[in-house]
């Protein structure tokens, strides 16, 4: 079954566009529905200053004595993040024996609001280390 968009109307639901209820015209009367509420994934836009600033902070900011590519401090920023809100990675024993890796959420997963909370982290984390970023602000900060 596919995904679909519903919006809010009154006391009920609405497929959000012509080809969310194309779907629904396919469904036999009377038929019983599951439905899931998430937010939605985060925005190209929020993926773009996203990616953007952790560029900026690869290039200002050392951490334990050395810098980090970009992925790096993904991992870091996210893991720091997730702790902060309340949430945590998990570190477990590597499956080689060698150490442990973390496991947490993957920021594509992230929906906008989520996103946009990492997104004002990362400022704050920014500001805190002196980082010059280097994008504009295009959306005034809706992200």
């Amino acid at each position: 079954m596919p995904d679909l968009a519903l919006i809010r109307a009154g006391s009920g639901l609405v497929p959000a566009t012509e080809a969310d209820r194309e779907i629904v015209s396919q469904w036999p009367e009377g038929v019983r529905m599951r439905c899931t509420v998430k937010d939605d994934d985060r925005s190209s836009e929020q993926n773009a200053k996203l990616h953007a600033m952790l560029s900026d902070i690869a290039r200002q900011v050392e951490h334990a004595g050395s810098k980090w590519n970009v992925l790096i401090w993904k991992r870091l920023c996210t893991a720091a993040w997730l702790r902060e809100i309340g949430e945590s990675a998990t570190m477990i024993p590597a499956i080689d024996g060698n150490g442990f890796d973390v496991i947490y959420e993957k920021t594509s997963k992230l929906g906008v609001k989520k996103c946009a909370s990492l997104i004002t982290w990362i400022e704050a984390f920014g500001s805190e280390h002196q980082v010059r970023w280097a994008q504009r602000d295009n959306w005034g900060g809706r992200y």
